[in-house]
């Protein structure tokens, strides 16, 4: 009898040998069998047989284990189409959602999954910036799995439904996603949008029982791709109107009454040209704030000035920011198919939103005012609408309760417009915004209203331009490289955008007083032309009644740099643009309204 028939007697006897066997598997003996085990199968010769034997019980063993641990990941991973919120939908992450899951409840899963998508060579190498990320890949794995083995496990599914959604993906791709089960069905995505869309409308309400803003715009959506239309068919756009309710920061009810506005208004005399000027501080503001922007172009260009960026002298001065963090709470509204583009369709707007939408009563809507942020043109309609309704009943009737603002985004839209406008010239006018777009390839800038993005791109690579240009000329030094070396204080660097800022944005043009009854002339000449030329026909009338027989130098013709001139206008214009974007960009609506006089 060998050792392993006498082994197997003993664990396989009955009656005298129980005892042996019971002494075999106590407690006080499992560390001795484990390590026989592992002798056994790390043994040169016994480790073929271990794995031959262990095999198909470990694929058995790791079955049942990750049944297990999919049984209990799924009251994490359970949510139906009723239970999303958009507070889930603004923090959904994958890899916030799985990984926990992954750790502490599927461990097993996880480690199968990093065997099956990771070599041991790749494992082992150092992780770069550039290297793929299993990590999310696996998370996604794990996902669709639990998805497929149960419906109701659609954390993921309904987090990456919403972002397809979201990206405009075909009722075709959403399906096609959804049978590899990386998102829900395009049913089901349809639901959550509706039920997100009850929640958002839900809290809009209560927004809006307190003191909120209104904005709207209009939308067009592609609804038909195909290019033959019926009368009976979809048409290929689908115009519509999409509103905004905004919360106001420390906004009191008692400071939003309508009544009081209603009558400073009409107690009110008419807008003058004095009161549109901006006061010493605005001026001495606006001052302060481009000197900052001119020196954060050199900055920004030249490398030995980095360590000034952070410099206190080299920051903004704030006027009046919104407080630090802070983001404004808003609740968007359904898109309807109303549209704003007429003055009865924006009051068709106004019944839908407070009426329809946010189901208020008509009689609590006469007491609030609604500050209403909006571009030109739909600002132009509302009052339009509130001349229409001007002998109407109630407030709300008479849309009083709405007080009108332009968009901060509009007004630089706008401003940055009516520069290409006043600046566009033509290709051979040396300085126009057409000649320095054709110096830069710049394309798709012709038409009228370009767009925003492209123009705003193009503008500001232009300023930086002839503003670096002016830093090499006005440092002092043979290069700007030279004039870092001199590491020159920030007060230094201030006193020369100063100086540029003198020079470079305020025209040395004086024209004499000229006859008013003379019909004007166009100072937009050639370079060879005289000023002389261009302002006798307007000075010639007053001219002809002088008394005086001599003649005065300073009434011969000044010559004149066309280009020059009109550059340092460009300049100027820039740099009002630059601090509107850049007062936008911080939230500091102190330095907006520093400018707005001067922009009026």
């Amino acid at each position: 009898m060998t050792a392993i028939d006498l082994l197997t007697y003993v664990i396989e006897g009955q009656g005298d040998f129980e005892g042996f066997q019971n002494a075999f598997f106590s407690p006080k003996n499992r560390a001795s069998l484990l390590s026989l085990l592992s002798l056994i199968s790390t043994h040169e010769k016994g480790s073929p047989i271990f794995e031959d034997w262990a095999r198909p019980r470990a694929i058995q063993i790791v079955c049942e284990k990750v049944h297990e641990e999919m049984e209990a990941a799924k009251p994490d991973l359970k949510m139906s189409t009723k239970d999303v919120t958009p507070e889930f939908i603004a923090g959904w992450d994958i890899n916030a959602l799985m990984e926990p899951i992954s750790q502490s409840i599927t461990p097993t899963l996880t480690a199968v999954l990093m065997a099956a998508t990771e070599s041991k060579e790749s494992s082992l190498k150092p992780k770069g910036s550039r290297s793929r990320n299993r990590a999310t890949g696996r998370h996604i794995l794990s996902a669709q799995i639990h998805f497929l083995r149960s419906f109701a496990s659609a954390k993921m599914q309904i987090g990456l439904a919403c972002m397809a959604w979201a990206s405009g993906a075909s009722k075709q791709l959403m399906n096609v996603l959804h049978h590899s089960c990386l998102t829900m069905s395009y049913s089901s995505t349809s639901a959550i949008i509706s039920a997100l869309a009850d929640s958002s409308i839900a809290k809009a309400k209560l927004a809006a029982s307190h003191p909120h803003a209104l904005t709207y715009d209009n939308i067009n959506i592609s609804t038909s791709i195909f290019v033959e239309q019926g009368p009976n068919m979809m048409s290929k756009v689908q115009s519509g109107t999409f509103a905004v309710i905004y919360e106001l920061l420390n906004a009191r009810p008692e400071d939003m009454q309508i009544q009081p506005m209603v009558e400073n208004l009409r107690k009110s005399s008419p807008l003058k040209l004095t009161d549109c000027r901006p006061s010493i501080s605005s001026l001495r503001s606006y001052t302060t704030q481009t000197a900052v922007n001119i020196a954060q172009i050199l900055l920004k260009y030249v490398d030995g000035f980095h360590s000034q960026k952070d410099d206190i002298l080299l920051q903004h001065t704030p006027r009046r920011p919104i407080p630090k963090g802070h983001k404004t709470v808003f609740y968007p509204l359904r898109a309807t198919t109303i549209e704003e583009a007429t003055v009865e369709g924006n009051l068709h707007v106004h019944d839908d939103v407070y009426l329809v939408q946010l189901d208020k009563d008509p009689d609590h809507l006469n007491d609030m005012a609604i500050p209403s942020l909006n571009d030109q043109l739909t600002n132009a309609r509302i009052r339009g609408g509130q001349i229409l309704r001007r002998k109407d009943v109630t407030p709300f009737d008479r849309r009083e309760v709405f007080q009108l603002a332009f968009g901060g985004f509009h007004l630089a839209m706008n401003l940055i417009w009516g520069i290409l406008e006043n600046h566009r010239g033509t290709l051979n006018q040396t300085g126009s915004l057409t000649h320095l777009f054709a110096i830069l390839e710049k394309t798709r800038l012709g038409g009228e209203h370009p767009d925003y993005h492209t123009l705003l791109a193009a503008l500001t690579q232009i300023l930086h331009g002839l503003i670096l240009n002016a830093w090499r000329t006005e440092c002092g030094y043979p290069s700007l490289v030279d004039f870092e070396k001199a590491n020159p204080s920030p007060n230094d660097i201030l006193s020369v955008a100063h100086a540029i800022m003198e020079k470079y944005t305020v025209p040395e043009l004086h024209l004499k007083a000229i006859n008013p009854k003379a019909p004007l002339q166009d100072l937009n000449m050639d370079e060879n032309s005289t000023l002389g030329s261009s302002v006798n026909l307007q000075t010639s009338l007053a001219d002809e009644d002088s008394d005086d027989v001599g003649s005065d130098p300073e009434d011969e013709p000044i010559s004149m740099d066309l280009a020059h001139d009109n550059v340092i206008l460009l300049t100027r214009d820039l740099l009002y643009a630059t601090e509107l974007v850049a007062a936008m960009s911080a939230g500091d609506f102190g330095r907006i309204e520093d400018i707005l006089p001067t922009l009026a």
